[in-house]
Parts: structure tokens; C-alpha cells; sequence
């Protein structure tokens, strides 16, 4: 049987053709659209309304958790402002599950947010207990490298990695000079780890020029605009 409107080949077992999904005697048949062959997804819709309902209760319970401690602590012992350091690691617990564990994004994406968000966490607690830059300084440019050592080794370990991890890769190597800014504005107060993490990032650079195949010196000109 042949459909009249596309004019493909229609088992006659079929009422309407699955192509244009039009009765096979060229006439529009409204109830078909809600025919077997083409179910809903029903289930995908109900695992994403479900991972929402998760999401806005981690949330809501991140926030009570912050709001319960600042309130104790204001109505407690007022000297020492502990609610201050267990904000940020409830924030950085939230950011973990939300967007790294329950997430489908991309693995290099996921890296860079752990890599901001625990950069960002010990930054908070370095600056709420009042001491020396100790995260400016010696941390967080080892976190930075360690993430940029990682996701070169996968980029090695993945056929098309260079290309699949090119963006990321490149955002990582600019980060790895914000230990550099840090140190030029007074923020931290050790040279060494910031010039390494700068110069790594640097050799990170040439060495996926170098050992990178064409396909990714394209994308990366393409991404540098250039």
C-alpha cells in the first residue's frame, strides 16, 4: 500500500503512514497522532520532573541548614563566627551533588566547576578565619594544575579528546594565570606557586600545540579567532 500525501511504501497492516502520519487514503486522521507507534516518552519526562523535585528540595534544605546556623550562632556565642566557615561547605556540598553528581553535562565541565567551587569555598573560609592567604597561596594554584593535569591525561587516554576537551582545556590554561593576578594585586604572598601554576598552564599550551593533531590546531584557531 502506497501513502497518497508522501507517496512511501505503507505495510497494510498500518492505518496511517508512520512518515507523515496521514491515513493511507491521503485524508488527516487526528486520533493517529496519539497512535502506539510513536509513544510519548513518558518515563523521561517523569525522570526529569523528578530530578527537578530533587534539585528544589537540596535547595530548600541548603538553605535551612545556612539559616538554622546563623541564627544559632547569633543567638549563641556571637566571638566566634563558625556559621561563617559552614556556609561555604554547604554551599560547595550543593554545588557538588546539583551540578556534578545529578548533572549530565559535559565531564570538562564538571571539572571546572569543582575546580571553582572548591577554589571559591577554601577561599571563603581563608578569608572568615582571618588568617594568612594560605588558599591564594599555595592551594589553590595546585588545585589549578591538578585539574589541567587531569583533563590533559584524558584528552591522552580519548581518541578525539583533544578536540572533545579543546574549550575546557583552553579555560583551564587562562585560569592558571589567576594565581599570577593574585600575587599582582596582594592576595597572596608566595611567588613560586604562582609563576608554576602560570608556567604549567603555558606548557600545557605548546605541548597540545605540538602533540595535537590538525583537526584540534584548527579548533583551537577557530575558538582563539585567529
Amino acid at each position: 500500500m502506497r501513502c497518497e500525501s508522501c507517496g512511501v511504501s505503507v505495510d497494510p497492516a498500518h492505518q496511517a503512514c508512520p512518515l507523515c502520519r496521514r491515513s493511507v487514503q491521503g485524508k488527516d486522521d487526528k486520533h493517529l497522532v496519539s497512535n502506539s507507534w510513536y509513544p510519548v516518552y513518558e518515563a523521561a519526562e517523569e525522570q526529569h520532573a523528578s530530578s527537578s523535585l530533587v534539585s528544589k528540595w537540596l535547595t530548600f534544605l541548603a538553605v535551612s541548614v545556612m539559616g538554622i546556623s546563623v541564627l544559632i550562632n547569633l543567638l549563641g556565642n556571637r566571638e566566634v563566627w563558625w556559621s561563617l566557615t559552614l556556609m561555604p561547605c554547604v554551599l560547595y556540598v550543593w554545588l557538588s551533588i546539583r551540578h556534578t553528581l545529578m548533572s549530565g553535562s559535559h565531564l570538562g565541565g564538571k571539572i571546572i566547576v569543582q575546580l571553582l567551587g572548591l577554589s571559591g569555598m577554601l577561599l571563603w573560609i581563608n578569608l572568615a578565619s582571618g588568617t594568612s592567604y594560605w588558599s591564594t597561596g599555595y592551594v589553590i594554584p595546585f588545585l589549578m594544575m591538578a585539574a589541567t593535569l587531569l583533563i590533559t591525561v584524558i584528552c591522552c587516554s580519548r581518541k578525539m579528546g583533544w578536540r572533545e576537551f579543546a574549550g575546557y582545556l583552553l579555560t583551564l590554561i587562562l585560569l592558571g594565570i589567576v594565581p599570577l593576578l593574585l600575587y599582582a594585586v596582594g592576595m597572596s604572598h608566595v611567588l613560586w606557586t604562582a609563576v608554576a601554576a602560570a608556567v604549567y598552564a603555558l606548557l600545557t599550551f605548546g605541548g597540545m600545540c605540538l602533540i595535537a593533531d590538525k583537526g584540534f590546531r584548527k579548533e583551537m584557531k577557530r575558538r582563539l579567532h585567529f
